[in-house]
């Protein structure tokens, strides 16, 4: 540990460890096992796993999920004079030949990549010729299908871990229930009793309070005096890009200049807005949830959920971001039963059809495979295609490579290539090469404007060849300077298992199908689930920082389980909120989606259209966003929906009707038993939506009030 102290006060400038820091350090380095920190946002995560790897002989490799959160910590470290960097898409190719060689030759000491990395045969083969000191896993809440922000990508991690014998791994997250704690540590052999190192979540500078309103207008009334009575920066949370423009928009005209971000601005505009914001004294920002991750500002006094946060896991995150420097600070969260619907078709809209998941799995089992063994496809079509978007898609790709092992996900390519000329002599000496590859580029490309394009794919079809020889001859042209190149469409590689065939006959990908759908359908629930305890935390009799740490399995966060400051400390009691839902659908309603979209063979389809959930085949069908039946339905019960559109669906046997939108294929046709099986509605656990008449109640709870049971 004496290296460590010196690394912390020489390289770091700090005279001390904080929190339980010294202890997970102790962990990696004397003790030689696996850990997993579970610290608030801000609470000094990035230290426990930045020290050791100064300490250790070999590199330390972190996954992150975030470009712009790499770079911020590859710049602070640099600046330290340590030997840092993050390897990404977006850099020049000079660039990542130069990290390569650092790695290689040892000199690197922290690297910083995307867990979609790890698919990279090329970053992987590097990674195989050096010593892996450390694994550091940051948002390792990710790896757990419980978790929030589940990213399939990180379901490759701890086999990637095991298959480069990494000699140790600390897993890093600010928001882990006791189920998601469980995940990691068991995905990743850390020690639960000993192995796991948290704080308290509790900050007792923050003021959580509660407000329920009926519509946009009744929020504003309280926000702008809020913003106006503000004490330093804040920021105000809403659900959609559109909202956070719309917000500014009204704020403005009251004296207040707020700023907008969210992932719909350019890159640029995005970075100008995060450093303007974190310059400021008294700032305002209207953001999505896109905006906070790597914000470590001290003194922002106020984090306002405008619009209610779908999950616990999100509020805490993003109310961990207010008071850093200790000093009082609110967080106020709206509750809008209109809102509630935009969230359900956050929960609902990745779960699609049964048939569909059948038609994909068909299409991979029955794909011939290349000379290599592999199969590949373009996600972006194949989502179109199915009417499964594609985070889902890529996610069905991770089942069948982690949970059914019928494939292995590889590097992945472009198919199309923009050939410009870079010198008049370099051309020249492309269109003198008289290479087989060359002549085929050559034959198959065609001229746009001031370029050629070439799909390789289709011409390695056509003629007979590799791909990877045109490939290579389109890359050789440009590393020998003769032309610039720009590649589109990218396509997902995938080698076969050959131990584990894919399913082949009609029972064997019908019953893949199923447990793929059923999947879905949980997740569908756990979504809208969560959705219910953000509601349930808000309005329930109790302390709400204390229910807070409860969720967490922090049952003794609060000192006495009371704050002083919360909504419910101040008055007593929870607050009313009764949000419902229609469950009868109107026949009128349900006649005019009808006869704005000819769809029949799932009926999920037509309930999302008048529910007001995207999805590809609605927007391909011109039914999506900018339709005006589009979402025109939003006050009832999805899954009342569902079973309406079933039974006009059924008495023309799931057939579709003439005069299909052209930008839509209809080659998909469906039996009616087909249809019928995936086209049944999962199960809503919400029960203030589930019906037209429950609602949540109050009862009575601490400080001489009697707890209200939980659901």
């Amino acid at each position: 540990m004496e290296k460590a102290y010196e690394v912390l006060r020489d390289t770091f400038g700090f005279d001390s460890f904080r929190l339980s820091q010294e202890e997970v350090i102790r962990r990696l380095l004397v003790e030689n096992e696996n850990a997993l920190v579970l610290y608030p946002t801000g609470g000094g995560k990035s230290l426990t796993y930045q020290v050791p790897a100064l300490c250790l002989e070999g590199i330390t490799l972190v996954i992150s999920p975030l470009i712009a959160l790499m770079k911020d910590q590859v710049d602070s470290l640099v600046r330290r004079g340590v030997k840092a960097a993050n390897l990404d898409s977006t850099q020049p190719m000079d660039r990542i030949s130069w990290i390569r060689g650092e790695v290689l030759s040892g000199s690197m000491k922290i690297l910083y990549v995307a867990p979609e990395r790890l698919n990279n045969e090329n970053f992987v083969n590097m990674m195989r010729r050096v010593k892996i000191a450390l694994l550091a896993v940051d948002e390792s809440h990710c790896i757990s299908q419980w978790g929030s922000s589940f990213r399939p990508e990180y379901l490759k991690i701890a086999r990637f871990a095991e298959e480069m014998d990494v000699e140790r791994v600390l897993c890093l997250t600010a928001t882990a229930t006791k189920m998601v704690s469980e995940d990691i540590c068991k995905n990743f052999y850390i020690s639960p009793t000993e192995g796991v190192f948290r704080t308290p979540m509790y900050r007792p500078n923050l003021a959580f309070q509660v407000e329920v309103v009926n519509n946009l207008e009744e929020k504003l009334d309280k926000l702008i005096p809020l913003l106006q009575s503000r004490t330093g920066p804040a920021i105000v949370y809403v659900t959609l890009q559109k909202h956070a423009e719309d917000v500014a928009n009204h704020l403005r005209p009251h004296g207040l200049e707020p700023m907008v971000y969210h992932a719909g601005l350019p890159s640029e505009e995005r970075e100008r807005i995060q450093m303007q914001f974190m310059e400021s004294e008294n700032g305002i920002v209207c953001a999505t949830i896109a905006f906070g991750m790597g914000i470590d500002k001290a003194n922002i006094r106020q984090v306002v959920h405008l619009y209610m946060p779908k999950t616990l896991e999100n509020y805490s995150q993003e109310v961990g971001r207010a008071g850093r420097d200790g000093l009082p600070s609110q967080c106020v969260m709206f509750l809008c039963a209109a809102d509630i619907p935009i969230l359900e078709g956050f929960a609902r809209g990745d779960t699609c059809s049964k048939k569909d998941i059948q038609l994909w799995i068909q299409e991979v089992a029955m794909k011939q495979s290349a000379a290599d063994g592999t199969i590949d496809f373009n996600l972006y079509e194949q989502a179109k295609q199915y009417d499964i978007r594609q985070n889902v898609l890529n996610l069905c790709y991770a089942q069948l490579e982690l949970d059914y092992n019928h494939l292995r996900a590889v590097t992945p390519f472009y198919s199309v290539f923009e050939i410009n000329s870079r010198t008049s002599d370099g051309w020249q000496k492309v269109m003198s090469d008289n290479s087989p590859a060359a002549k085929v580029v050559k034959q198959y490309w065609t001229s746009k404007t001031s370029a050629h394009v070439i799909d390789v794919v289709q011409a390695a079809k056509y003629s007979k060849t590799d791909r990877n020889d045109l490939a290579k001859k389109i890359s050789d042209w440009e590393l020998d300077g003769h032309i610039t190149c720009k590649a589109s469409q990218v396509r997902y590689r995938f080698a076969l298992q050959s131990s584990n065939p894919l399913p082949k006959t009609v029972a064997e990908i019908t019953q893949l199908a199923d447990l793929i759908h059923e999947r879905m359908q949980g997740r569908e629930n756990e979504a809208i689930e969560k959705i219910r305890k953000v509601i349930e935390f808000a309005i329930d009799d109790d302390c709400l920082p204390q229910s807070l740490c409860e969720y967490f399995d922090d049952s003794e966060g609060v000192p006495g389980g009371m704050c002083g400051k919360c909504t419910f400390c101040e008055t007593g009691s929870g607050v009313e909120f009764n949000p419902t839902a229609q469950s009868t659908p109107d026949p009128k309603q349900i006649k005019a989606i009808l006869n704005a979209c000819h769809v029949r063979d799932d009926p999920r389809l037509l309930a999302r259209m008048a529910f007001g959930i995207t999805s590809p085949r609605l927007t391909a069908g011109k039914w999506s966003t900018y339709h005006p039946l589009f979402g025109s339905m939003v006050a009832y019960d999805f899954n009342a929906l569902v079973a309406a559109f079933d039974a006009e669906c059924k008495k023309v046997g799931y057939e579709n009707l003439e005069a299909p939108a052209p930008t839509y294929s209809t080659s998909r046709k469906r039996t009616s038993t087909q249809a019928n099986s995936g086209s049944s509605g999962s199960k809503s656990n919400y029960t203030s939506r589930g019906s037209g008449s429950s609602s949540y109640s109050r009862g009575r709870g601490r400080g001489g009030y009697a707890k209200r049971a939980r659901r």
